[in-house]
């Protein structure tokens, strides 16, 4: 899997690449997923980061149709 780079993330979060617990803090009030990896850099997920701030659109995936089947009843 790919994640952020501690520049990376300082640059989202605003702060210093080791400034490690501000990151968790701000992760964590904005709602944001990640875990924390074996160094206590919290590992944020590429593709999560670009869903997150719109760079790719999600793929909505209806497991039924919005609208029921009226030709059923006939």
């Amino acid at each position: 899997m790919n994640y952020l780079t501690a520049s990376e993330l300082a640059e989202l979060v605003e702060c210093k690449p080791n400034q490690r617990s501000k990151m968790v803090t701000w992760l964590t009030s904005n709602r944001w997923k990640f875990e924390i990896g074996s160094t206590g850099l919290p590992r944020v997920a590429r593709a999560y980061h670009d869903r997150k701030l719109g760079i790719i659109e999600t793929k909505v995936h209806f497991k039924h149709a919005e609208e029921p089947n009226l030709q059923a009843f006939a």
